[in-house]
């Protein structure tokens, strides 16, 4: 049970019904549109925070499942573990991200980088950036320092509010194989 009142587009203000076009959104969206002058300008910052960048879908997943695995995001967990195979992270690499195993072999020099780097801007930030140096550029860093950072406001946002994971969320995750968080 989520700890405030997610918005639908009957309930939603009307300066947020426009988020709400098909009837169905993300609990994010829904929690959100209590306070529309956020919903207006979080919406856009995250899309282009995850969206098409100079960082592959495969890393920017990487980064977020596991920092919201180390920040113990049930929803975050859940929903990326769907988005994550969505990319081609296979089902052990999922679980090594959701800390249920260790970093398997399939991951290469780079990915492996950006596992440590999530794990030290999770717990000790002044160093997370030095894993990345061997294998990035600088503008790569400030993008992927910019994904993970979002995402563990976003854990912290979901967490406190108790979002719920949907139905088909956990039904993909039961359907892999995959326990929801």
């Amino acid at each position: 049970m989520p700890n405030v009142t997610l918005m639908t587009a009957e309930t939603a203000p009307l300066t947020a019904k426009p988020y709400f076009g098909s009837g169905d959104v993300s609990p994010i969206v829904a929690s959100l549109a209590q306070v529309p002058e956020f919903l207006s300008v979080g919406l856009p910052f995250i899309g282009t925070v995850l969206g098409d960048s100079s960082i592959c879908e495969r890393f920017k997943e990487i980064v977020v499942l596991r920092a919201s695995a180390k920040n113990g995001c049930r929803y975050c967990i859940d929903a990326h573990t769907v988005v994550a195979r969505e990319a081609g992270l296979s089902p052990a690499e999922t679980a090594a991200l959701r800390l249920e195993g260790s970093v398997p072999d399939s991951f290469d020099a780079r990915e492996r980088a950006i596992v440590e780097f999530t794990d030290a801007l999770c717990d000790r930030p002044a160093e997370a950036v030095a894993h990345l140096r061997p294998h990035f550029e600088e503008y790569q860093i400030v993008e992927l320092v910019t994904v993970g950072s979002l995402t563990i406001m976003l854990n912290k946002y979901a967490t406190s509010l108790g979002l719920p994971t949907s139905a088909a969320t956990d039904a993909f995750l039961r359907n892999e194989g995959s326990v929801p968080a």
